[in-house]
């Protein structure tokens, strides 16, 4: 995260920075940026956007493939309807590898545990502090309806605390894309499809966070970085008032799930637009302030309580139905295999919980007509199910190892992605099946 106050007095070198990327290296970038920011004892701010620039820069390749994910997530969210899908609640496994360089930043249990709380209350609408909402915005409150645990098990079905520790020797490695990788002093992702990776790593001076929006980064660089000062509300976060309530990473998985700031992509402006229709358009963005009354911009009053401004932690209180849909969308689309996770479910100690076998899909894309195989060891039976994008078991039936599942798709399910589960009594395999039907 970066200091917007300051960042947007070099708005004309923002572009000659990006031009300069394939010549440096990411760390070298922004410390040189950090260098022209100066120092400053106040916090900073959000800096989803910059390395979303830079990853756009480095990867090209990624981007159209990312494109059409944001136009099919738009398409998705514009037919979406509550009333028409019944959903129950939708938990994601997070892991938390924290690398260290000195003692205090290797945070302790209770302060992760204190993130997981703040999240938890945060996407549920169960804060404390809803009550800060000013009248005209408490329509406007949403439960997104998504939990988080630490994982219980990892990518391989054993047990685990959802916590990974990595001692490094290099400073501010946060910022660099090296906190990703373990031979190069970070911590390698787990299977980012199926688990949430948060990485709790310095990041220096200017920068306290940021994410990855979906598809713009390398899978293994997938996920969200926090620094350990603003990583919870206990241990190094308590004296980091005022970001000490653990919103940092609550506004940094909002854009891990596509949430962009209420005044877009780029610095505040009226001509800017985040996507959704309940949060109003906005030119400020409140850093290091705590409005007690009523603040407009751009023609509207503004939502300064909203998590994804830069408002104080004490005065974040609300995601909006409109975003709680833009989660969703995303949730149904490249997310989906968070859904369809067993990394929370509980795993014997040293136990290989998954599985020995494998689900055939064909054709995947399938265009009216799919068939499921279920491959491995003789004498595994299970239990075959299909979900909507909002996590409606949508068809079920007995499969056993060897046996095929031919199903004639019924007219009324739409194009788009579906998630498919096979649950035995060793374990869970879950994968991604597409319907697209000839135009």
């Amino acid at each position: 995260m970066l200091r917007p106050d300051l960042f947007a007095s070099l708005a004309p070198l923002r572009f000659l920075f990006f031009d300069m990327v394939k010549k440096i290296n990411l760390a070298l970038l922004l410390s040189t940026l950090c260098l022209a920011l100066g120092t400053s004892q106040e916090p900073p701010s959000c800096g989803a956007d910059l390395y979303r620039d830079w990853y756009r820069q480095q990867y090209p390749e990624l981007q159209e493939q990312a494109a059409e994910w944001q136009e099919s997530m738009a398409q998705w969210a514009a037919r979406y309807e509550e009333s028409l899908h019944p959903r129950t609640l939708i938990t994601i496994p997070v892991v938390v590898h924290v690398v260290y360089k000195d003692e205090p930043q290797n945070i302790s249990q209770e302060q992760i545990e204190s993130q997981l709380e703040v999240l938890n209350a945060d996407y549920r609408a169960a804060n404390s502090n809803l009550d800060i909402v000013p009248p005209i915005f408490q329509n406007l409150i949403a439960d997104v309806g998504i939990e988080f645990c630490l994982a219980a098990q990892d990518p391989e079905g054993k047990f685990t605390t959802g916590i990974t520790r990595q001692a490094t020797a290099k400073d501010n490695i946060g910022i660099d894309t090296d906190v990703h990788y373990t031979d190069k002093g970070g911590a390698d992702a787990w299977d980012p499809l199926h688990y949430l990776n948060i990485w709790v790593a310095d990041m220096g001076d200017n920068i306290v966070g940021r994410a990855t929006f979906p598809g713009e980064a390398p899978l293994a660089e997938d996920g969200v970085v926090i620094d350990p000062r603003y990583f919870g509300t206990t241990g190094l976060a308590a004296g980091s008032d005022p970001y000490h309530l653990g919103r940092t990473t609550v506004h940094e998985i909002g854009h891990y799930l596509n949430l962009l700031h209420p005044w877009g992509s780029a610095l505040p402006d009226c001509a800017g637009d985040d996507g959704v229709l309940d949060t109003p358009q906005t030119d400020e963005d409140y850093l290091l302030e705590c409005p007690t009354t009523l603040q407009a911009s751009c023609g509207s009053l503004d939502m300064y309580t909203n998590f994804m401004y830069y408002t104080n932690d004490a005065c974040l209180a609300q995601f909006t139905p409109g975003q709680k849909v833009r989660i969703l969308a995303t949730l149904a689309g490249p997310r989906l295999g968070l859904t369809l996770s067993a990394g929370c479910l509980p795993s014997a100690v040293g136990a290989k919980a998954v599985p020995e076998f494998s689900l055939s899909i064909r054709p995947n894309p399938s265009a009216g007509q799919v068939v499921f195989e279920l491959l491995g060891k003789e004498g595994q039976d299970g239990r075959l199910q299909i979900f909507d994008s909002v996590g409606k078991v949508l068809y079920e039936e007995k499969i056993s190892t060897g046996q095929v599942r031919s199903l004639k798709v019924p007219a009324q399910w739409a194009d788009g992605v579906y998630g498919v589960r096979v649950q035995t009594e060793n374990g869970i395999f879950a994968e991604r099946w597409i319907l697209m039907r000839s135009k």
